[in-house]
């Protein structure tokens, strides 16, 4: 007989983020995913491939690569293009 796990995953994530560090990197981990969604998101509404974002952007089809798999090493400028490239527009909401 196997033994069931007793543990929840609010239970896990209050273990796991009990320290400053773990959280800041929760943290920022979400926020890496909130903009690879918009991105993928963009194109999509788009109807483009990658390929069609390179052509557009006149840059090599691995740099559009880059910039989805890691948004957040990009500049502001170059998410931007990339949203410009895809007819998308964002909206900036402070929030508190």
């Amino acid at each position: 007989m196997t033994k069931k796990h007793s543990k929840t995953i609010l239970d896990l994530e209050k273990v796991m983020l009990c320290n400053d560090a773990a959280k800041e990197a929760y943290e920022n981990a979400e926020y890496e995913w909130k903009l690879k969604e918009l991105l993928s998101k963009a194109r999509y509404n788009a109807n483009l491939t990658s390929s069609d974002v390179a052509r557009k952007l006149k840059v090599a089809p691995s740099n559009i690569h880059r910039i989805e798999s890691n948004p957040s090493k990009s500049s502001m400028q170059t998410i931007f293009k990339y949203l410009d490239a895809c007819n998308a527009k964002i909206d900036f909401n402070l929030s508190s």
